[in-house]
């Protein structure tokens, strides 16, 4: 009995994997893993913090200090001005009206990404460090082929009923395979690494969305019309209108607006960066769904840890309950029954 709940351990953690659909989901989390590895780190987070700030300020500023003042200058209020260079130019106009909704919603992703960059580099070394995710299914695998193979041995042998010790093998290997799984589960931390990676798909999963992806492609090309036209357009423009080369004017609103002058001629690299997170998010929807689903889409991945060590526990059990179970000894010959015989009384 031992050996054959052995063997169906065997057939149980290798069915799991291919029935649930393992080998893809992990290749799920590899890809979401593999693109945002560098976004998710400690430096890569601080620069998308910092290129925010810079552009906040920067259009902060602009907002709040440089339109008003160049509205004063020509007599006009800062909505007529607004009116005035929206109607010459369409994408600044286009722009500076939607930057105040527009760059919450960038705000909300840099800041999920603070928050969760230490569970994104936990949940980054499951199963281990220098292991891809992929390696996941094949912790199932394995051990499930290995227990199949010594559980149908013993078997195999304990029924011929011929005195082996192929059997009580197949028993103790079935035993240390169990503690192999139970000793790995913890001595790995899969515990605390699947309740990491739990908390960032919970906090991202109303990014990786198609419509989440679509309102931030359109929020970008918005924020991209607006610094490419105010740039090569509006800029000398308003040069010209106040008597000087574009580099002197814009040498002056350096001098004058320190955050506009600090985030001009860093928009477009600051733009290019996070036009390629965008991008990124937008390709790994459907990788993030994949890894979102481990093991099921209604289950938390934090319960994949117990699917290992359910069975490890199961077999040092099962496996330690028959090895340790009395028996007749070896050698030991049956004994015949006892018949008492009376001796007839003659009559």
């Amino acid at each position: 009995m031992a050996l054959a709940l052995v063997l169906l351990l065997g057939v149980g953690l290798i069915v799991f994997p291919l029935a649930d659909g393992l080998p893809e989901k992990t290749q799920g989390v590899d890809n979401v893993q593999d693109t945002f590895r560098d976004a998710m780190s400690e430096e890569g987070i601080k620069t998308s913090r910092d290129d925010l700030v810079t552009m906040e300020l920067m259009l902060q500023q602009l907002q709040a200090e440089t339109l008003p003042d160049l509205a004063a200058a020509r007599g006009v209020s800062p909505d007529q001005l607004k009116l005035l260079l929206g109607a010459r130019f369409p994408s600044v106009g286009k722009g500076l009206s939607e930057v105040g909704t527009i760059m919450p919603r960038f705000e909300e992703t840099v800041g999920v990404m603070e928050q969760q960059g230490s569970n994104f580099r936990e949940a980054d070394e499951i199963p281990t460090a220098h292991v891809p995710n992929t390696a996941v299914t094949y912790l199932f695998l394995v051990p499930g082929i290995l227990l199949v193979v010594v559980g149908g041995v013993g078997l195999f042998f304990s029924i011929r009923g011929r005195r082996s010790a192929i059997p009580t093998i197949a028993l103790a290997t079935a035993a240390a395979i169990g503690a192999v799984l139970v000793v790995g589960t913890f001595a790995t931390d899969q515990i605390g690494k699947t309740k990491a990676a739990e908390k960032m798909f919970d906090a991202f999963r109303p990014t990786f969305t198609e419509e989440r992806y679509q309102q931030m492609r359109a929020d970008m090309n918005t924020l991209e019309a607006f610094a490419t036209q105010m740039q090569g357009e509006t800029i000398p423009f308003l040069a010209t209108a106040a008597g000087v080369s574009t580099e002197q004017y814009t040498a002056k609103l350096s001098a004058d607006y320190p955050a506009v002058g600090k985030g001009l001629p860093q928009t477009q690299r600051i733009l290019a960066r996070f036009d390629g997170l965008i991008e990124d998010i937008g390709s790994n929807v459907e990788s993030f769904k994949h890894a979102d689903s481990i093991p099921s889409a209604d289950t938390p991945v934090s319960q994949v840890p117990w699917y290992l060590l359910i069975p490890g526990i199961g077999l040092i059990v099962v496996a330690g309950a028959a090895l340790l179970a009395p028996g007749r000894r070896e050698g030991d010959a049956p004994t015949e029954p006892t018949v008492s015989r009376e001796t007839p009384t003659p009559v």
